[in-house]
């Protein structure tokens, strides 16, 4: 097993269990909430249009959401990772989810040493909007030391809170767990 399949893995895991129950259980019309990984259509959502769930929102609305679950214990993390380059490799090069991504909201949940998740529901078509007349503004990182050896742009949370429509949530693992 890779080490993406290992991190990819245990991100599954932490939504199933933690974001799940404890985030989507809560605003979603009656529970009503589908993980896009299993299926035919399940790999285009997510490769073209960088979906992960979708949600029935309480107006009956189905929302798409692009999930990033971090994690690094004791981190205090001041800048989001917002990928631009999903492949540098000679050959196979591909852009990443801020460019392609077309889902309503980006969920970007930091992971606490306690198991909660610090979450923020940012709005993906702003955040694009406002990101990409900036971006040589930003920091990169990458390429990383992974496959595909993405690449992307180091976003200030604040900057982000200041300029596009963010709802910050945390989200307790013992009661998502109940």
């Amino acid at each position: 097993m890779s080490d993406f399949e290992r991190d990819n893995e245990w991100q599954r895991g932490i939504r199933d269990t933690v974001l799940g129950p404890g985030y989507y259980g809560v605003f979603s019309y009656d529970g009503r909430y589908v993980y896009i990984n299993k299926g035919r259509l399940a790999h285009t959502l997510q490769k073209r249009f960088a979906v992960d769930t979708i949600v029935q929102s309480k107006n009956g609305d189905a929302l798409c959401i692009e999930e990033k679950i971090v994690r690094w214990p004791g981190y205090h993390y001041q800048t989001y990772a917002l990928e631009t380059h999903s492949c540098t490799k000679p050959g196979h090069e591909s852009p990443g989810w801020m460019e392609y991504g077309q889902a309503d909201y980006l969920l970007y949940c930091f992971v606490q040493e306690s198991g909660d998740l610090d979450c923020r529901l940012i709005d993906f078509a702003a955040l694009q909007k406002w990101f990409w007349p900036l971006v040589e503004t930003f920091p990169t990182f990458g390429p990383l030391d992974t496959l595909n050896r993405s690449m992307g742009r180091k976003v200030p949370i604040a900057a982000v809170k200041a300029s596009v429509p963010t709802w910050p949530r945390m989200v307790f693992a013992e009661k998502a767990a109940a």
